[in-house]
């Protein structure tokens, strides 16, 4: 491992070159369309309307006359002032206390009833936009353990525990009719607003079939044109607003496990969180760790982590403070490729089996906690620039979403290792395999959607 920390390619950049560089990654990685709004991702490639967890009737956390979808948060985000003429909930400036809420989420066409929604939604080849919009905010309060001794007097006292329990309410509410006992965490990337995160959360939250309880975390990134060194600042000083979030939720809910799903610069805020997790438990045994924090699945997508220091934290434990650790790398990925010039080495979400020493091969072969998927040959994934294949990939959200509502392995899944390499990939016919391996599982899986007891485990 040592040796992938001496091994992050680097290559020489003239300065000129790199700024000019820097503004394409700028462009390369802005959100697009209308604000607060989002057009929902394409269906994963398994799903239909007669298959996939996505249930036949309106679950409870769509409002049955607005049929809207109430999308929980956390956010270190400071709040808009009353003042401000913005429409925002929240800025893209720290407010390093830990707030928590929910928000409305309007899906689609409010006119259409929601079960001609739901279909729509499961469509492969949608005729028309199918529009997530924010529609309004509602902030519970402050987390207790966010308060420090650096907060302000007269906000510390104004915190009580009211906000952390109808939180925890919500939460509780959500776990009790499901079918799943996890909670789910979405952690955005860079160049984004308050808002970007819930609908994000609000699309996956939809295409697990509503199950578990699943809370989006917005940092402070900001959606301005030169925001990208900020940013991945204010993603290293966030990770604490992520650590102070997965303690509470893993103390005080009954969640069996916490997952987590980080994009692009959003990975750098869980690693950091995780890798201070690691620093703090060291001398805990991984069973006293898994009871304490609860970790499950953590999933990085297009991860902007340089590999030296990724190979720094696996060294000093992180692999420990999670059941499995999976990545997914792309070779199509222009946002990583502009930033591994920027910064002179390669990015996590760059690492395919060519760029694996024998060594590295024999590490990621033989560890139990790690998972690396090349998206090479999945469908769509250079699709854009490359970057957001998780959510324009019908393949990668496919497996993803399985990894988080069955938790199978990447066999179990339809994917494949050839030449005995230690990295999985994407075969042809992964939707043929990807359904054979689940109904091998679990042949009820057909019916899971129509009857709640025939759900898989």
């Amino acid at each position: 491992m040592k040796d992938w920390i001496l091994s992050a390619r680097s290559r020489g950049a003239q300065p000129l070159r790199i700024a000019a560089l820097f503004g394409t990654l700028l462009c390369l990685c802005a959100c697009s369309g209308p604000k607060h709004q989002l057009n929902l991702m394409p269906a994963p490639a398994a799903f239909d309307e007669d298959s996939g967890p996505v249930k036949q009737t309106m679950p409870k956390a769509v409002d049955p006359l607005t049929h809207n979808l109430d999308m929980l948060f956390a956010t270190n985000r400071e709040p808009a002032s009353s003042n401000s003429e913005s429409d925002q909930a929240y800025t893209g400036d720290r407010g390093y206390l830990l707030r928590v809420g929910s928000a409305s989420i309007t899906l689609g066409d409010p006119e259409i009833a929601w079960e001609q929604a739901r279909k729509i939604s499961l469509v492969k080849n949608r005729p028309s936009s199918f529009p997530l919009a924010v529609d309004k905010v509602s902030e519970y309060g402050i987390l207790e353990n966010s308060v420090s001794v650096f907060t302000p007097v007269e906000i510390g006292r104004q915190v009580d525990k009211r906000g952390g329990e109808q939180f925890l309410a919500q939460i509780e509410e959500r776990l009790a009719r499901s079918n799943v006992n996890d909670i789910f965490i979405y952690v955005h990337g860079y160049k984004v607003d308050f808002e970007n995160p819930l609908l994000v959360a609000s699309e996956l939250w939809h295409f697990l079939g509503y199950e578990g309880a699943f809370v989006a975390f917005s940092w402070p990134s900001t959606p301005a044109r030169l925001a990208y060194m900020k940013d991945i600042e204010t993603a290293r000083v966030s990770a604490w607003g992520l650590r102070k979030l997965i303690h509470f939720l893993a103390e005080n809910t009954s969640a069996e496990r916490i997952h987590i799903l980080g994009y692009s610069a959003g990975t750098r805020v869980v690693m950091n969180a995780l890798y201070e997790m690691a620093l703090i438990y060291q001398g805990k045994t991984e069973q006293e760790i898994s009871e304490r924090i609860k970790l499950g699945n953590l999933i990085l997508v297009g991860s902007d982590i340089d590999t030296g220091l990724f190979a720094s934290y696996v060294l000093d434990g992180l692999l420990r403070v999670q059941d499995r650790l999976t990545l997914y790398a792309s070779p199509a990925d222009k946002a990583l490729k502009l930033s591994e010039t920027i910064f002179n080495h390669r990015r996590v979400g760059e690492v395919l089996a060519g760029t694996l020493d024998a060594r590295m091969r024999e590490f990621v072969a033989s560890s139990s906690r790690l998972t690396m998927i090349d998206v090479g040959n999945a469908a769509n994934f250079d699709a854009g620039n490359g970057h957001a294949y998780f959510r324009k990939s019908p393949w990668v959200s496919s497996d993803i979403l399985m990894t988080l509502r069955y938790g199978l392995s990447p066999g179990e899944r339809g994917l494949s290792r050839p030449d005995e390499s230690p990295i999985w990939r994407f075969p042809e016919d992964y939707v043929e395999r990807f359904e054979a391996r689940l109904e091998s599982v679990n042949p009820r899986f057909r019916n899971a959607t129509s009857d709640p007891e025939g759900a898989l485990p």
